[in-house]
């Protein structure tokens, strides 16, 4: 049996942590109604990453000027223009290709493969 170590910088690390800390916060919200504490999909990335320390406005197309241009890995914000009109919807990165968001199709917070969203226009690394 053998292991691989990876060094990290400080900074790589903070991310990875706080990424981790949003993807495992935002699990423990799965099944919440939609609308729920104010959990719209911006409301709940908001709570989130305030959960975690880090500030987010509560609008999908504000939040997306927040952070670094990333590759959806775990805990950045993935964001979507739904319907043509400019980025409507914003969840978070599990980093296996799924989302976390609070959907009004399913009306719930849920966890949904990021191909499966309309319109997918991005990530950014909030932390």
């Amino acid at each position: 049996m053998s292991a691989a170590f990876v060094a990290l910088s400080a900074g790589e690390a903070q991310a990875y942590d706080t990424g981790q800390a949003a993807v495992d916060e935002a699990y423990s919200y799965i099944g919440t109604p939609y609308g729920a504490y104010g959990f719209d999909c911006s409301g709940f990335t908001s709570a989130v990453y305030g959960n975690v320390g880090v500030y987010l406005p509560d609008d999908p197309a504000a939040q997306y000027s927040y952070g670094v241009p990333s590759d959806a890995s775990a805990g950045d914000l993935v964001f979507f223009d739904e319907a043509g009109y400019g980025i409507s919807h914003v969840g978070i990165a599990t980093g296996y290709g799924t989302m976390i968001h609070s959907s009004t199709y399913f009306g719930i917070v849920t966890e949904t493969p990021i191909s499966d969203v309309p319109g997918y226009v991005g990530a950014v690394d909030p932390s």
